[in-house]
């Protein structure tokens, strides 16, 4: 199997945390203060990201599913790591919601769903079946276009006149609370714990010496990155920001300039679909290789094809409007029964038992 090389896991960890984030925007809850929100889940998610790290470092060579066996013993561990891939096909499939909802919604509202995510599966498919050595291109591939795409953006809106710093004013005007609303458990979780599934890519660095160093400087820019549309969709929309459904979406169409540079929403477009595909090729890479090291199987790519069209299905039926999808299903139920015990507790409690099991050695 061919190695990642630090360009490679550097990009894929990048956008990876952009993710669908990067359309639905951060914090809305939070106001006009959202900036602030994400800053204080930069900080909560690195150590997080840090105590993974910490726990790859513990377990030298091993994936994700395989620290729980190897430290829990079979009997115990195989089974919380069984969950893990459940989550990641689980995760894909919301993935295809979130398509199948935009294309509705925003982009091509008469186009029948199925055959838009039964292609944008298909290709999630062809991407896995190439491995690892895909995965990484993918990621190789898309990022210095985002970080063009990211700059046009910020330069036109800037020439656009749009940007009205006095809607970043007063900060904090309702205190601390809707911001920590924001940042727990959904700002810490969201992007950041989701880092955990790199877990799965980690072993397969070249230099896994570097992991931490990559993986920081990746969440870092990703976080500004994050940070800098929430800032931007503020000086423009002001409050109004929290009630938009797709606001860094929607903060294109106000671009204009000189009367030619107009309706360029094509920029959100390109950004969605390719932070939504690289997202969902590595949930469905991880989830079909998880499997695949729990069960025994001698190739993944058998599994493949089951495991998309579980995930298309799930994209098709979890949900039967876009708010019930996001308000419902992710804010009320996926995050904090879901999300916050297999993100946070379990690496947690995890890391105490790999711990206190090297100290009595």
């Amino acid at each position: 199997m061919n190695k990642m090389t630090n360009f490679q896991l550097f990009s894929i960890t990048f956008i990876y945390q952009l993710g669908t984030t990067i359309i639905f925007g951060f914090g809305g809850q939070a106001g006009r203060d959202a900036w602030i929100g994400q800053l204080l889940s930069i900080c909560l998610g690195l150590l997080v990201i840090l105590m993974n790290i910490a726990l790859m470092r513990m377990n030298p060579g091993l994936t994700l599913v395989q620290w729980f066996p190897a430290q829990l013993g079979r009997w115990i561990g195989t089974p919380i790591a069984f969950f893990y891939p459940l989550l990641f096909l689980y995760s894909a499939g919301r993935i295809i919601a979130d398509i199948r909802d935009m294309i509705s919604t925003a982009l091509l509202p008469n186009t029948p769903l199925i055959v838009v995510t039964a292609i944008f599966t298909a290709i999630i498919a062809y991407c896995v079946y190439e491995g690892i050595a895909g995965v990484s291109r993918l990621g190789e591939l898309f990022f210095p276009i985002v970080l063009i795409l990211f700059c046009t953006e910020v330069v036109l809106l800037a020439g656009s006149g749009v940007l009205h710093f006095r809607n970043l004013l007063p900060p904090l005007e309702h205190g601390w609370g809707p911001v920590w609303k924001t940042v727990y458990p959904s700002g810490i979780t969201q992007t950041f714990g989701e880092t955990i599934i790199l877990a799965m890519f980690w072993p397969e660095a070249k230099n896994t010496n570097k992991v931490m160093k990559i993986t920081v400087f990746a969440t870092l820019l990703s976080g500004i990155v994050i940070t800098c549309f929430d800032v931007l969709a503020i000086l423009v929309f002001g409050n109004m920001f929290s009630g938009f459904l797709y606001p860094l979406y929607t903060l294109l169409s106000v671009i204009s300039i000189g009367q030619f540079i107009e309706n360029i929403q094509m920029f959100g477009a390109l950004y969605f679909l390719m932070t939504a595909l690289l997202k969902s090729v590595v949930l469905m890479f991880a989830a079909v290789k998880g499997l695949q090291q729990l069960t025994k199987i001698k190739s993944y790519r058998v599994l493949i094809l089951p495991a998309c069209a579980i995930s298309l299905l799930l994209g098709m039926t979890m949900s039967r409007n876009i708010a019930e999808h996001i308000y419902r299903h992710h804010f009320e139920i996926f995050v904090p029964y879901i999300w916050v015990p297999m993100l946070l507790i379990l690496p947690t409690l995890l890391l105490i038992v790999t711990w206190f099991r090297r100290l009595a050695k």
